[in-house]
């Protein structure tokens, strides 16, 4: 794996955001329950919203930068497990992969905390981390017992 640095680290943070945002707005589209879709709508938001504010982070270090692809391979395959239940039209199992995109998602987050982090975002990149970890508890919440 390549070594991380302050822009590496934003600009990973920023596609997960991006990643989030996408698999909650398509798993919103396709869950039959109120309660559910609003909150699905309501982390997609909030991902976008995340994403936006680390721009600005990003572009003081040099901008975009392309991912790490085993990362990126990885959540995205947490996020097309939400088609495969999607295709069988299981609520359950797309709360299952929900929950299992957001709980990858924290982790990317504690990793960014626990590493290199720019000085002047680490208050907005810890107050994210912990707003995705209490997401990840509401959706995981929502499963079946």
């Amino acid at each position: 794996m390549a070594e991380r640095t302050e822009r590496s680290t934003l600009n990973h943070l920023i596609e997960t955001c991006r990643d989030g945002e996408r698999g909650f707005r398509y798993a919103a589209n396709h869950v039959r329950t109120a309660e559910v879709k609003t909150l699905f709508l309501e982390v997609a938001d909030e991902r976008e919203k995340f994403a936006a504010e680390l721009i600005p982070y990003a572009q003081r270090l040099g901008g975009h930068e392309e991912g790490d692809g085993t990362f990126a391979a990885s959540l995205h395959r947490s996020w097309m497990g939400i088609r495969d239940a999607i295709a069988g039209h299981d609520e359950n199992a797309i709360i299952r992969e929900a929950e299992r995109g957001e709980r990858a998602a924290a982790e990317v987050y504690q990793d960014a905390v626990n590493g290199m982090l720019p000085p002047s975002a680490r208050d907005v990149i810890e107050r994210q981390c912990e707003a995705v970890r209490r997401s990840h508890d509401r959706v995981h919440a929502l499963l079946a017992p």
